[in-house]
């Protein structure tokens, strides 16, 4: 048996050794400005599981099948002038984010369709900052075929601190159990300060 003054110290190397190991093969991209701003900031695909729904609203992920993509099916359980306020089902960008964003123009794009059945006529998408303001809810009229919808906005100067920030959706506003399926949420930065 090691006593433990020759235990911990190696426990503890080799813990460090598995986690080095582990995160050096994965598949990742180092969060530049430069690199947010290029790539802008894209769920789709199996990332639409990690979405967050806020008091008030539901969602379920959907795997791709022959004739549909991969999609998240959202649904409201609360009207929102009842509901807790909140950001509705929504995707955090991390702080890295907003300062990437600072004082840039932004395209906000989600692609989605009126559920088959128990179609949603319409939703709210919206982008909300800590420090640098907010689009404010803009209502979108959806179809039955999967369509981009857009929405526009300036990044602002930041007041403060980065702090996270919120690409949402509130689908529907009165609670009835009707649904909307999005395929993919993008942001792209469009212009330069």
């Amino acid at each position: 048996m090691l006593k433990d003054i020759f235990f911990y110290p190696l426990a503890a190397l080799i813990i460090g050794v598995m986690i080095f190991g582990a995160l050096s093969f994965g598949d990742y991209e180092v969060l530049t400005p430069e690199n947010i701003r290029a790539n802008g900031f894209t769920v789709e695909g199996p990332d639409l599981a990690t979405l967050t729904a806020a008091p008030g609203t539901n969602y379920e992920y959907i795997a791709e099948t022959v004739n549909t993509p991969s999609h998240a099916r959202l649904v409201t359980t609360l009207a929102r002038d009842v509901a807790p306020p909140s950001q509705g089902i929504f995707a955090a960008l991390n702080p890295d984010y907003e300062s990437a964003f600072e004082n840039r123009q932004l395209r906000l794009t989600i692609t989605a369709r009126s559920s088959v059945q128990n179609g949603l006529a319409d939703f709210d998408m919206s982008y909300f900052t800590t420090n640098a303001g907010a689009t404010g809810w803009q209502r979108k009229t959806l179809t039955q075929d999967w369509s981009d919808y857009v929405l526009d906005f300036k990044f602002g100067a930041l007041k403060g601190e980065s702090d996270l920030s919120y690409f949402s959706i509130w689908p529907g506003i009165t609670g009835e159990p009707l649904t909307m399926d999005v395929s993919k949420m993008h942001i792209e930065v469009i212009g330069a300060p």
